[in-house]
């Protein structure tokens, strides 16, 4: 169990290096430096990568349940080289920064949903859910400190595009980890069980795939509806994070006209995140099983509001440092705390569709805000829009705690 945690935590920290390398620095920050786009440039590009993370979530929940989470991560920690060979071997534009950003969504989507279904695979001791959430979500963020470090100092030292070379390291090191994990035990159902005709063996399998995978994901929607507490796991998923999706497409134009400050600090400063999202993720990795419940998770969303409201509400690089710090240690507790209380609630059978969907949730509010979020800007400025995003992550968490304590209850 040791060696499959230790192999587990190092897969994960190796996808998280490269995606965060690559993502923050690399992606947004040659479009905004490199291309000279302007929010509704940013905002298409982080569009499209959204869409393929739903994609990606959404295929990857209904192949573990399939296959179990080797097979997937093993894939995706291989896909990022397919990113870094784009943008090396082309000159650097537009449709070269969405084919990367394609790439990495898929890859990062199915990566980050079979680490956190990977768990139950191996244990269904709820303490040592907890611990090994814990230690996954605190890899996850140790990558968030490196990875932007990394490719600021790249991006300083040489260029925004050479950022993508980093992933040359990573994907192969993440596919080692991948290797070497067990299979795990799956309980899950085999095949389709909504076949159940002769006239469905004698069917191509290519032409299985496709009805099967929707079928496991609507499995997964209908376990999520019949469970009320994993539908305000959802809906707190959803609600809390529809406010960050205006970061997506203006935060890198908030460091460049109201911090004033280069892209290099767009990886210093989300270091500071990770820094913060450590000490988050290992309290919450101590906190006893009982503890960790839904009003825990609201509550955690209010101090997140609150610390990117003291990120984005001055012009001051020394605010935003803080800001950062409160929002990362607020998010590194929120990540094992929803990831653990998804497991609790849910079989195993049905744990990667419902995990992904859970992603979904995620991804779509944080896309949503994207269709607005340049127009807005351009009417009542970038800070101003992020202040009211930021605040209304506050205000949702508040909203669903007497909710909360209802379900948990």
């Amino acid at each position: 169990m040791v060696k499959s945690r230790a192999l587990l935590v190092a897969a994960g920290f190796f996808n998280q290096l490269g995606f965060q390398s690559v993502y923050f620095v690399g992606i947004i920050g040659c479009a905004t430096y490199a291309l000279g786009l302007g929010a509704a440039g940013v905002s298409a590009l982080v569009f499209a990568l959204n869409v393929v993370l739903l994609v990606g979530y959404s295929l990857a929940g209904a192949l573990i349940d399939r296959m179990g989470p080797k097979p997937v991560l093993l894939a995706s920690s291989l896909a990022p080289l397919a990113a870094a060979a784009l943008t090396l071997a082309l000159p650097m534009s537009f449709l070269v920064l969405l084919s990367c950003a394609l790439v990495m969504g898929l890859a990062g989507a199915a990566a980050s949903t079979a680490v956190e279904t990977y768990p139950r695979y191996l244990t269904g001791s709820e303490p040592e859910l907890v611990r090994m959430n814990s230690l996954n979500s605190t890899a996850t963020f140790a990558a968030v400190i490196v990875g932007p470090l990394a490719a600021g100092a790249v991006a300083d030292a040489f260029s925004t595009a050479l950022v993508f070379s980093l992933l040359l390291a990573t994907a192969p090191a993440a596919a080692l980890c991948a290797c070497a994990m067990p299979a795990g035990s799956c309980h899950a159902e085999k095949g389709n069980p909504a076949e159940t005709d002769g006239a469905a063996e004698n069917r191509d399998p290519a032409e299985q795939v496709a009805p099967s995978l929707l079928s496991q994901l609507a499995s997964g929607a209908r376990t999520i509806i019949a469970s009320p507490a994993l539908l305000m796991l959802f809906a707190i998923g959803f609600l809390g994070n529809l406010g960050f999706g205006a970061f997506d497409s203006l935060e890198s134009l908030f460091y460049r006209d109201v911090l004033q400050v280069g892209a290099e600090w767009m990886g210093w400063l989300t270091a500071i995140v990770g820094v913060g999202a450590m000490l988050g993720s290992v309290a919450a990795g101590r906190l006893r099983a009982q503890r960790v419940t839904m009003p825990l998770l609201c509550a955690l969303l209010v101090l997140e509001g609150l610390g990117a409201v003291l990120y984005v509400g001055t012009p001051l690089v020394a605010c935003a440092c803080a800001g950062q710090l409160v929002l990362g240690v607020a998010n590194g507790a929120i990540m094992p705390v929803r990831v653990t209380l998804t497991q609790r609630s849910c079989g195993i059978e049905r744990l990667g569709s419902v995990s992904a969907l859970m992603r979904v949730a995620l991804s779509s509010a944080g896309t949503l805000p994207l269709l607005a979020a340049p127009f807005l800007a351009d009417a009542f400025g970038v800070q101003p829009v992020l202040v009211v995003a930021s605040a209304s992550v506050a205000v949702a968490g508040a909203a669903l705690l007497a909710a909360s304590r209802r379900v948990d209850d």
